[in-house]
């Protein structure tokens, strides 16, 4: 495990995964400084999930990409690239002249996701939910490099599961964890069409096949 560092936090009530782009609107002053020590010093900062008001252990760190816009009053749009997980081991009181927070981490270190047959069945599932419901996500999915984190946000986890999930160790949990997840989806999904079927009845003449009672 490397050594403990000091890194700059900005908490958000959302959940970043390693690998993910992410765009905000910067307004509040203690991050609109944040964005010009990005910009001067090349530094990087954590994302940190809250949850029901409260500052979760592990976050995302984060690189600003590109200030898509600057604002008169100082406001922007960035784009930032997310790295890579850390665990913080305490929050740290402002440091001088740095109006935004500060935190002791430690990094995890990065795993190399291994082949897992699991992959494969849980890109199955997801694309037959996809098809059912006809849609998809806004992000192509490639089946050769794919990784649990690519599913995320889009199997209908609340943030609460979400952040459970992203906190998981091994890339086989966090597919375990997707395909109940989507398993899930999909009997709620022939839930939904069953009702929408008997929604739609209008007094149709309703044939059955004779069945082993004959």
């Amino acid at each position: 495990m490397a050594e403990p560092l000091i890194l700059p936090v900005f908490p958000l009530p959302i959940v970043v995964f390693p690998d993910e782009e992410v765009r905000l609107h910067i307004f509040e002053p203690r991050y609109k400084q944040l964005v010009i020590d990005c910009l001067e010093m090349k530094i990087t900062f954590g994302l940190m999930p809250i949850i029901e008001n409260r500052l979760m252990k592990i976050g995302t760190v984060v690189r600003l990409e590109s200030v898509e816009r600057f604002y008169d009053d100082g406001r922007s749009d960035i784009h930032l690239q997310s790295l890579d997980r850390f665990r913080m081991i305490r929050p740290i009181e402002n440091l001088p002249d740095k109006l935004y927070s500060f935190a002791e981490i430690e990094h995890w270190e990065k795993k190399i996701t291994s082949e897992h047959p699991l992959a494969a069945k849980v890109l199955s599932q997801f694309n037959e939910l996809c098809e059912i419901n006809k849609v998809r996500p806004f992000r192509k999915i490639d089946p050769l490099k794919f990784r649990s984190y690519d599913l995320g946000h889009f199997v209908g986890f609340n943030l609460q599961q979400e952040y459970a999930f992203f906190s998981l160790e091994t890339e086989v949990e966090r597919l375990e964890m997707l395909q109940l997840q989507i398993e899930f989806m999909l009997e709620q999904t022939k839930v939904r069409d069953h009702w929408l079927r008997q929604l739609h009845m209008n007094g149709e003449y309703r044939n059955f096949k004779p069945g082993e009672w004959k």
